[in-house]
């Protein structure tokens, strides 16, 4: 295994209540035994508790925020943060288990998987903190987790920690972070900008073999050249063969115009969504015509944004994703949802994280 640094985490081996506390880098909890049987795996016997060894890794591309530990290993309702530095005091420290603790079933096929969520999903004990100074000091810790992440959890899934984004999830260049550090990019020579909202989950995601995967939240810019789509569609065939399943190409808007929301009016789905004219979509055309730094932005046009105008774009917003949901990525209890929408993002051309500076 890499080398790393180990941390003792307790077995949850029975539903009764435990007791514990946090003794320098050692997270502790006493259990009473049951008859569960213990999986194969390293494990501490001191005294009389059993422990599970979790390791640490560094987070040398700083592209977690916050490096999370629930608070009883089988039964992850409450979640803290974990915190310690790697043995050279740079980096957060990543605690993850063994995979030989997880057995994956058809109830749990996400066993043992170790997963980062972005910093905008609730996640109970932890603090949401948008990757904004000023938010962090609004609110406190989160009582409740996401249903998303519960789904997650209820099939296995082990959550390691919530990975930076750009702030308010803006689609910010590296010199337009201004609270926190960008993560940095793995691929190449490790200069390029990172790119995209979910910033620490994709740079993690790339740079890190101990994560099996990184949930984002994504507004997306389709480029359309002849490159991208050699790309795209190499990237398709491997994703038909590896799930055994044909892809069907397919169009938004011609699926909106064939099932229409009533709330619509009869609108087209480019006339529906220009109709109003949010803050956001303004900061975004501007943003992408390289105009002003996106801080600015937020700054000039939130103020000249209504109380109406926001009210009807979060309603129109709100028939937009009912009707995505009941037409094109219908929600599964089981699998989350029915389908894998793939969609074509960015250029394939380098980009170095102090081009804007």
């Amino acid at each position: 295994m890499p080398t790393g640094t180990t941390l003792e985490n307790p077995i949850n081996l029975s539903s009764i209540e435990q007791h514990s506390l946090t003794k320098s880098n050692v997270h502790y909890s006493t259990v009473i035994p049951t008859e569960n049987l213990l999986l194969s795996g390293p494990y501490f016997v001191p005294g009389t508790g059993i422990y599970e060894a979790w390791r640490l890794y560094s987070d040398e591309l700083d592209a977690f925020e916050i490096a999370v530990i629930p608070e009883a290993v089988h039964s992850p309702a409450k979640f803290s943060p974990l915190n310690m530095l790697d043995q050279e005091g740079l980096w957060k420290s990543i605690a993850v288990p063994s995979r030989l603790y997880a057995k994956e079933s058809q109830q749990h096929p996400l066993a043992g998987a170790r997963i980062s969520i972005k910093d905008n999903f609730k996640l109970a004990g932890i603090k949401t903190t948008m990757t904004n100074r000023a938010f962090t000091q609004l609110y406190p810790a989160e009582s409740e987790t996401a249903e998303y992440v519960k789904t997650l959890l209820r099939l296995g899934a082990v959550i390691v920690g919530k990975s930076k984004m750009c702030s308010f999830a803006a689609g910010e260049n590296p010199g337009d972070w201004i609270d926190f550090q960008c993560p940095f990019n793995p691929r190449g020579d490790r200069c390029q900008n990172p790119g995209s909202s979910t910033t620490g989950g994709g740079a993690s995601l790339a740079g890190y073999p101990w994560l099996d995967y990184s949930i984002g939240t994504d507004k997306f810019f389709p480029v359309a050249n002849e490159e991208q789509q050699i790309l795209l569609e190499n990237y398709i065939c491997v994703l038909e063969s590896h799930l055994k399943t044909p892809r069907t190409d397919f169009s938004l808007v011609e699926r909106w115009a064939k099932c229409p929301p009533q709330a619509a009016g009869g609108k087209s789905l480019q006339d529906y969504l220009d109709n109003n004219p949010t803050a956001l979509e303004k900061i975004i055309a501007m943003h992408l015509n390289g105009n002003l730094t996106l801080g600015l932005l937020c700054d000039s046009v939130g103020a000249t944004l209504t109380v109406e105008e926001r009210n009807q774009a979060k309603a129109q917003l709100g028939v937009f994703r009912r009707w995505f949901h009941e037409n094109v990525l219908k929600p599964d209890p089981f699998s989350l949802s029915h389908a894998v929408l793939v969609l074509p993002e960015g250029k394939a051309d380098p980009e170095y994280r102090d081009d804007a500076v």
